[in-house]
């Protein structure tokens, strides 16, 4: 069964006693991609890909929203009259914005992140240049943090190659907070072409997953591919770096990290083996850097013939069992999408092949402990189509739901497909001047104050304040010269001004300050002109 799009959208419907939750979304004729799913605030889901736009690798970016039974609810068609704008990853917060992440190509290619609001509306965009240190970059993935904050994963490139790997934070308005570069050539002297594939937070913690090349400890003028792995801590500083298995011959890639407990994380990727094949390997490190060892999937334990089995993702079922997303084949690129039952020993309890698919997709875990996987498949070598199918922790179908679900529940006039042309809103911000998060998180300790007008010759002072959001149990408490406290009054958390009468004040110098949970946070000094005498 084959959903089809054509100038108007055509939607094959489900029958009730439907065999199995699954559909086909593409255009005849049109290569059609998908990057990313995530399930949002309604529980339906969302798929972020796009389409080829007669550049080869380039595609326009597409955004589908459907429902739990995969059915379209409403399409975005991504534009930009001078652009290609490919979208890899995207993130929804709890507000029901939706966040999309890649890189457009006008006037070069550099991460963009466009937010859309719950009503399917864009609000603003972003083009992320850094162009006075680099050649280039993309975003491959997003993440919204326990912080609220938007953070992306980004690939930047130069002719030295010094600084690839780098996180940006942005909030909810776009504005830029802080850039961070890791994995430095600067700080480890031995990387070369660090890349991140996928950037997660645990525990209050992240954790980026990729490759990079680094040498033998004992031949150091060899590089050789390498899964690789990042610890980073609660503030975005770099606790450590793996490049994973130095000892041994671990060739590959690694594209995602789960946590087995609070102190051990696994990573999944692919290890290349003499000549062609590949295999699954599930690699284990604590959460301190320290490599735990290994366990490879080889190929021969799935069917006999198959040269490559790669699994790109990975999540938990239970306390001791996993669900994957692999590709199986008989060539090293391409293959059956499949899904597989395994523990931490790389024993699989049950395997299944899907259909026959190309590059990457997605696998999601539902709030009803089922799961969806988003590929793209083959129909012909001029049409790649979406392929969206839904089974449980036995591999099984999932039936049709009949329940009755309200979806985009924060937007009561419901959302149409439409083009979301982003021509007009993509500004161009140069992140080059951003601070570090250690600088920023350190400027959020304190509160800024202003004081309006200064001097005062009237009846009242104005403060202004900033980062009142990130405090808590605030007070202001105004000084006279002598260190006499004249005024009390309670701030609340992200206010940012009050007016205070100072008409019976004396004139004279006095002092404003902010307290948090009891401790000065801020003060700004103003003089009193007017008033009493």
């Amino acid at each position: 069964m084959k959903t089809i799009l054509f100038t108007i959208l055509l939607i094959c419907q489900f029958s009730i006693f439907a065999q199995k939750v699954e559909v086909y979304y593409g255009v005849s004729g049109r290569n059609d991609v998908t990057n990313d799913c995530i399930e949002l605030y309604d529980k339906g889901y969302y798929i972020t890909g796009g389409f080829e736009n007669g550049n080869g690798y380039y595609y326009n970016g597409w955004y589908i929203k459907t429902d739990v039974n995969l059915e379209m609810l409403y399409d975005k068609v991504v534009e930009h009259s001078s652009s290609t704008v490919a979208t890899f990853a995207s993130a929804c917060d709890s507000t029901g914005n939706i966040y999309v992440t890649g890189f457009t190509t006008y006037p070069g290619q550099w991460p963009f992140v466009v937010k859309i609001d719950s009503c399917g509306q864009k609000q603003w965009c972003k083009i992320l240049s850094y162009e006075d240190y680099f050649n280039w970059g993309s975003a491959n993935d997003i993440i919204i943090n326990s912080s609220n904050e938007i953070v992306l994963l980004t690939s930047l490139n130069s002719d030295d190659k010094i600084d690839k790997v780098h996180l940006i934070g942005l909030n909810g308005s776009g504005d830029v907070l802080w850039k961070k570069p890791y994995a430095s050539r600067n700080d480890h002297p031995w990387i070369r072409q660090a890349t991140g594939y996928n950037f997660t937070e645990i525990n209050n913690e992240y954790f980026i997953s990729g490759f990079c090349y680094y040498p033998y400890p004992n031949d150091t003028t060899h590089f050789f591919l390498r899964p690789f792995f990042i610890g980073i801590d609660s503030c975005f500083k770099e606790k450590w770096i793996l490049p994973f298995a130095p000892l041994d011959s671990v060739y590959g890639d690694a594209y995602n990290t789960i946590a087995i407990n609070d102190s051990v994380m696994m990573g999944i990727g692919e290890r290349w083996l003499p000549g062609i094949d590949k295999n699954t390997i599930l690699m284990f490190f604590s959460t301190e850097g320290e490599t735990l060892g290994y366990k490879p999937i080889p190929t021969d334990s799935i069917a006999p013939n198959l040269i490559a089995n790669v699994s790109k993702d990975i999540k938990r079922i239970n306390d001791s069992l996993f669900i994957t997303f692999s590709v199986w084949g008989s060539t090293p690129d391409g293959g059956i999408c499949s899904e597989m039952i395994i523990d931490t020993s790389g024993k699989i309890y049950r395997k299944n092949e899907s259909t026959y698919c190309i590059g990457g997709g997605s696998l999601i875990k539902t709030y009803d402990e089922k799961y969806v996987y988003a590929v793209t498949v083959e129909e012909s070598k001029s049409d790649d189509d979406i392929y969206l199918y839904k089974i449980d922790e036995n591999l099984e179908s999932v039936p049709f739901d009949s329940t009755v679900h309200t979806y985009d529940s924060l937007c009561p006039g419901g959302i149409q497909s439409s083009t979301i042309n982003i021509t007009d809103c993509l500004i161009w911000t140069d992140i080059g001047e951003a601070p570090g998060p250690a600088q920023y998180y350190e400027s959020l300790r304190w509160i800024p104050i202003k004081a309006y007008p200064n001097p005062v010759r009237e009846g009242k002072v104005t403060l202004e304040f900033e980062n009142t959001e990130h405090h808590q149990n605030m007070e202001l408490r105004c000084y006279n010269n002598f260190g006499r406290e004249i005024h009390r009054q309670k701030i609340y958390k992200g206010q940012q001004d009050t007016d205070v009468n100072v008409s019976a004040w004396g004139k004279g110098v006095y002092i404003a300050v902010i307290y948090s949970n009891g401790g000065a946070v801020g003060k700004v000094k103003f003089v009193v002109e007017g008033g009493r005498w």
